[in-house]
C-alpha cells in the first residue's frame, strides 16, 4: 500500500514552488479568487487551477467557500502558516545573498524593546560592527509580544526583549538567555518633584491628580501603573499623553509641569539629564520582567547569535 505521507512529501519536493505558497497566503488574506487574481496579476482561472493543483498535492481541501468568501480548513491553516514561513525564509535568503555579493558575511535582523539598556545596546553594536567581514543588519523596535511573533514568523533573527516565567512568552521553539534586570522608578516633572518627595509613602490620591504619560497598556509598565491604582481602589487616571518613545516622553516632561510616568531606572536617568525631570525616591512594590536575548531554536543564524550572546554576557559581567 502506498504511504500517503511519502507521496505527499514526494509531490511537495517536485511540484510545490514558492509562488504556490504566495498564492495560499494571498487567498488567506483576501479570501476571494477575484481579489487574489487582481493582486497577483493573473487570471481567475489560473488562481482556481493552481489552488486545485495545490490541494491535490496535499490530498485535502485547504479552503471552503462560504457566504463570507473563502475560509481556510483546519488543514489549510496548517499549510498557510508553513507557507508564510517559507516565504519569509525565501526573502531572508535573498537578503543574505545580496549581502554576500556586496562582500559582507550575510545579514542579521535584530529586534529591540524601546526601553532596552543603553549599555547593552552599545555592547551589541560594538560587537556586531567589529565583525569581519561585516554583517549587514536591520533593527526593529517594538514591544516584546510583536518581537517574539516576528521571531516565530522568521522576519527577525533575534531580539532583546523581556521574559516573565509565568507569562507564556517563551516556548519550546524559542531559546533565550537572561541579560539583566531593571528597577521601575517614578519620574516626575521638576516643578512637581518637591511636592511629591515630601511624603515617604506613595500618596496614590495625589498621584491620581498628576498628568500621566502612559506606555501601551499591554506592556509591563502599563500593567504596573494599572496595578498601583487598582490596589488603592482607584480608577486608572486618563493619561495626558500615551507614548512609548523615550525622546517623546522626555520632551513632554519638559512642558508638563505636573507630568509623571514610570520608567526603568537606567532609562529614567537618561530622561532626567538636563534637569527637566527627577526620579522620585519611592520604591515601587512591583518588579519588571528581566530582559534577555531571544532567538528561534534551530535558527540558521545561530552562530552569529551565539557570539553576540557571549559578547553581551561578558560586558555585563564587568558591570
Amino acid at each position: 500500500m502506498d504511504n500517503p505521507s511519502f507521496l505527499i512529501q514526494s509531490a511537495l519536493e517536485s511540484r510545490i514552488k514558492v509562488r504556490h505558497y504566495r498564492l495560499l497566503v494571498a487567498l488567506d488574506q483576501l479570501r476571494s479568487v477575484t481579489r487574489v487574481a487582481e493582486a497577483l496579476g493573473i487570471s481567475q482561472p489560473s488562481v482556481t487551477r493552481s489552488l486545485a493543483d495545490i490541494e491535490a498535492v496535499f490530498r485535502t481541501p485547504l479552503f471552503v467557500r462560504t457566504g463570507r468568501g473563502l475560509e481556510p480548513t483546519a488543514a489549510g491553516h496548517v499549510v498557510i502558516a508553513r507557507a508564510a514561513h517559507a516565504i519569509s525564509e525565501s526573502q531572508a535568503l535573498l537578503g543574505e545573498l545580496e549581502s554576500v555579493q556586496a562582500g559582507l558575511q550575510g545579514r542579521l535582523r535584530l529586534g529591540v524593546i524601546p526601553y532596552a539598556s543603553t549599555r547593552v545596546l552599545d555592547a551589541a553594536w560594538a560587537h556586531l560592527f567589529s565583525l569581519r567581514p561585516r554583517v549587514s543588519m536591520t533593527a526593529t523596535e517594538d514591544t516584546t509580544g510583536p518581537l517574539l511573533a516576528a521571531l516565530r514568523a522568521r522576519t527577525l533573527d533575534c531580539a532583546i526583549c523581556r521574559f516573565s516565567p509565568d507569562s507564556g512568552d517563551s516556548g519550546d521553539d524559542i531559546e533565550h538567555v537572561l541579560l539583566y534586570h531593571q528597577r521601575a522608578r517614578l519620574v516626575v516633572a521638576r516643578p512637581s518633584a518637591a511636592l511629591l518627595t515630601r511624603y515617604s509613602e506613595l500618596d496614590v490620591a495625589r498621584l491620581h491628580e498628576m498628568d500621566w504619560i502612559f506606555p501601551p497598556a499591554e506592556t509591563p509598565i502599563g500593567q504596573m501603573i494599572e496595578a498601583i491604582f487598582s490596589a488603592a481602589g482607584r480608577k486608572l487616571p486618563v493619561p495626558a499623553l500615551e507614548a512609548y518613545a523615550v525622546r517623546t516622553m522626555a520632551s513632554a516632561l519638559r512642558t508638563l509641569p505636573r507630568g509623571i510616568t514610570i520608567l526603568p531606572d537606567d532609562i529614567a536617568q537618561a530622561v532626567c539629564v538636563g534637569g527637566a525631570a527627577e526620579i522620585l525616591p519611592h520604591v515601587l512594590p512591583y518588579s519588571l520582567p528581566p530582559v534577555g536575548l531571544a532567538w528561534l531554536r534551530g535558527s540558521p543564524k545561530s552562530d552569529h547569535i551565539a557570539t553576540l550572546r557571549d559578547s553581551l554576557l561578558a560586558v555585563l559581567q564587568t558591570a
